[in-house]
């Protein structure tokens, strides 16, 4: 990775004050964590041109539902439990966290192993299906799912190499989080000054039925 672009471009739909439904691993309970990516996020401190997400900010993204003003309660309740019944015949999983890359619109930690999480999205993205109807488009699936947890986000285009030479700087062990919820939020893009996505959480399913 040579240069870095902007991730506050213009998306598709969105516009300020907009809400989206989306499932998210979120970790309000990964003190550890949330000391990695600190240490990183203070590495990029002296550099110019990105935005640090806050700890309790952190996320990982694992698929959209559809705008808030577009899916009415009963669908949202319908999915909800279409994508309930799947994860809970799943097991718990633990994801270990390490070094940091730099990755066209962000700095991300990229956790391990990845096959529970593609199970786990593939079961979301199933039950959405079931009560939508809505198959991927060949677009989503030419993108895939490549889970991660951005650090940063860039706000100017520019080139990787201070960022990359800022987070080798940094000798840090790897953290290990204990997953066995996902969240479904209701999610604000937030734009200047703040520069963060920030969510409210509508409900959390269990992984294995707890």
């Amino acid at each position: 990775m040579d240069e870095v672009r902007s991730h506050w471009w213009p998306r598709q739909g969105w516009r300020p004050g907009r809400l989206v439904y989306t499932w998210h691993l979120t970790f309000e309970r990964a003190p550890e964590l949330h000391q990695l990516a600190k240490r990183y996020q203070a590495a990029l401190a002296t550099i110019d041109g990105h935005n640090p997400i806050p700890a309790r900010w952190l996320h990982l993204t694992m698929q959209s539902v559809g705008w808030a003003d577009e899916v009415s309660e009963e669908q949202l309740d319908q999915v909800i439990k279409a994508v309930g019944v799947r994860l809970g015949q799943l097991a718990p999983i633990e994801l270990t966290f390490h070094r940091p890359a730099v990755v066209g619109e962000a700095v991300v930690l990229a956790p391990t192993p990845t096959e529970p999480l593609h199970q786990i999205w593939g079961d979301i993205r199933n039950g959405i299906a079931e009560v939508t109807g809505n198959a991927p488009t060949a677009a989503e699936r030419a993108k895939g799912f490549r889970p991660h947890v951005s650090l940063t986000y860039f706000n100017t285009p520019g080139p990787a190499k201070p960022y990359v030479d800022a987070l080798n700087t940094v000798e840090a062990d790897s953290t290990s989080v204990n997953v066995d919820e996902v969240a479904l939020i209701v999610q604000n893009r937030v734009l200047d000054p703040e520069w963060v996505y920030r969510w409210n959480i509508r409900t959390t399913v269990p992984i294995g039925g707890r």
